[in-house]
């Protein structure tokens, strides 16, 4: 379907921050069930459910059969409704979609009740032998009737500088990343052992193989070595473009002064794919498509995704994996109470239920990054791009958003060119418990580099227009944010997952940045203060 300009850009009239109506469950199980079994799980688990519900005309619905799907026939069709996951334990989880229909009211949305009923009822299902580890709203995941969510990249791309180089036979050239510090360990064989999944938009391969035939794209080293990789079909690039359903529903990004701007984007992940490409040379990059072509989704996708991975770590079909994670969930933790509590003012003596309260309403997301760290999967997270206004206000930078802030994954934020943090970037760590590092990831239009070119990391770009209407003539953009440093340090760190260092060794490694020394027996001081990052120093230049 050809969109229209009115249809690739507009301004949301309205911020969400989960799907009205939608709500996950996590629930706790005394063994793994058999696949023939799993659907009857789940129903005998809406069963106890309802019947506790049902004393607050509250009902949960089959996901895929009410809310979205009453209302639009263009939603793709629901095939799963759970996912089992943290097949490390002996008492594996599984997440369960669901919708929730109040019976004879007209709340817009009743979830958020729903949940506070089943919160206060926890431990009269345990004893009829439910354990619900969590409940939780059906978050927004962006890579960063519309669903608007506050995410994606710190500006929108534009084209990048139209240079050039002398060549015979008109030899491929363009922009190349490489690290400025000695001493980082880079795998000899450039991780070829490595599964890099980067979960984000995606064309459809045949795009990407037509882009490369382009007159004008033909001398792109990063777009000619992208199809390559395709065409070969030996895995050194995949695109599993319809393998989980994508609707258009959700949506997200920023205009040139962060102001909510929604704009079509599904070049984000080819762009993140190809920063990969050019930093671990022959690892197996597998470009999942879990968002939309606006860089929405929700969990359900992410869900899916993650939990397929974990199988295949667990089958021993991947046996060294990262995933790029270029996407924000839920509020930052700062922001999260006075969203979910909408600005409530909490007595201190209920400050202990309030906090039980939080805590449930993303336990399990926690618990689904939790099970890839313990199989060995390297899960790297932008930190966000949420604190241009708080940086222009003389605030500190907001802290990093989910999945960034898990203790298991490695947090990325963004520095500009000469290292320093960019106006966008929120902080890589959340004091005490999570790793982070900083590097390049551009700056804010407006912002120059020492050479005098604009500060924004460059990489593949396929569509023709780009979303102010510029034509496409080189497929090279300019692009800003969290999502691309996060690609590069992807990159690195599937160069020591190659070389099988054990996971914790690998993100303290990274997190460190460049070798140093220090008397302090505790440490020392980050290279980025604000940021509460070391940094990992990257440039790009232009050449053969």
């Amino acid at each position: 379907m050809v969109l229209n300009s009115q249809e690739l850009m507009g301004t949301p009239d309205e911020l969400f921050h989960w799907v009205p109506g939608e709500m996950v469950v996590v629930v706790r199980l005394h063994r793994r069930p058999a696949e023939d079994t799993q659907d009857i799980l789940i129903e005998q688990i809406r069963s106890q459910l309802n019947a506790l519900l049902a004393r607050y005309n509250a009902v949960l619905e089959p996901y895929g059969t009410y809310g979205r799907w009453g209302d639009a026939l263009t939603m793709p069709p629901i095939r799963r409704r759970s996912f089992i996951f943290g097949l490390h334990r002996q008492q594996p989880l599984i997440a369960i979609f669901y919708h929730v229909r109040q019976i004879g009211s007209s709340i817009p949305d009743p979830m958020p009740m729903t949940l506070s009923y089943l919160q206060a009822h926890l431990e009269e299902l345990a004893q009829a032998g439910l354990h619900v580890v969590s409940a939780m709203p059906n978050w927004l995941v962006t890579a960063a009737p519309l669903f608007y969510g506050d995410g994606g990249p710190a500006v929108p791309p534009r084209s990048s500088p139209k240079l050039d180089l002398p060549a015979a036979g008109n030899a491929p050239v363009g922009w190349r990343v490489s690290f400025v510090d000695p001493g980082l360990p880079f795998d000899p064989r450039g991780a070829e052992d490595v599964v890099v999944a980067v979960l984000d938009t995606a064309h459809n391969p045949d795009r990407l193989m037509s882009a490369a035939a382009r007159p004008e794209f033909r001398r792109n080293w990063l777009l000619k070595r992208l199809a390559e990789d395709l065409r070969s079909e030996n895995g050194l690039l995949e695109i599993e473009y319809d393998r989980y359903p994508v609707s258009n529903d959700v949506r997200t990004g920023r205009d040139a002064y962060s102001q909510p701007r929604y704009y079509f984007m599904p070049d984000h992940g080819i762009f993140v794919a190809g920063l990969i490409r050019d930093v671990a040379p022959n690892a197996r990059i597998r470009l999942i498509r879990i968002l939309n072509d606006f860089g929405g989704g929700d969990l359900y996708n992410l869900f899916a995704a993650l939990t397929d991975l974990e199988q295949e770590l667990v089958s021993g079909a991947v046996h060294h994996l990262v995933v790029n994670l270029s996407l924000n969930i839920m509020p930052d933790i700062r922001r999260l109470p006075y969203v979910w509590f909408d600005h409530r003012q909490w007595p201190s003596t209920q400050l202990a239920g309030a906090m039980r309260v939080l805590t449930h309403i993303e336990e399990g997301l926690r618990l689904l990054f939790e099970s890839l760290y313990a199989h060995n999967a390297l899960v790297v997270a932008a930190a966000g791009n949420d604190s241009f206004l708080v940086n222009k206000q003389g605030q500190k930078p907001r802290p990093p958003r989910v999945p960034a802030r898990y203790e298991t994954t490695l947090s990325v934020a963004s520095v500009n060119s000469r290292y320093t943090p960019s106006l966008f970037a929120n902080a890589a760590c959340m004091p005490p418990m999570n790793p982070g590092v900083a590097t390049f990831g551009g700056d804010s239009n407006g912002f120059v580099d020492a050479n005098g070119l604009p500060e924004a990391v460059r990489g593949v770009y396929i569509s023709p227009t780009f979303p102010a209407g510029e034509q496409n003539v080189s497929g090279w953009a300019d692009w800003s944010g969290s999502s691309f440093a996060t690609a590069i340090i992807s990159g690195l760190g599937a160069h020591l997952m190659a070389q099988d260092w054990p996971l914790p060794n690998a993100i303290t490694r990274i997190a460190a940045g460049k070798e140093r020394r220090t008397e302090n027996l505790f440490g020392s001081g980050p290279d980025v203060p604000d940021l509460l990052a070391n940094v990992i120093r990257v440039q790009q230049r232009f050449s053969l």
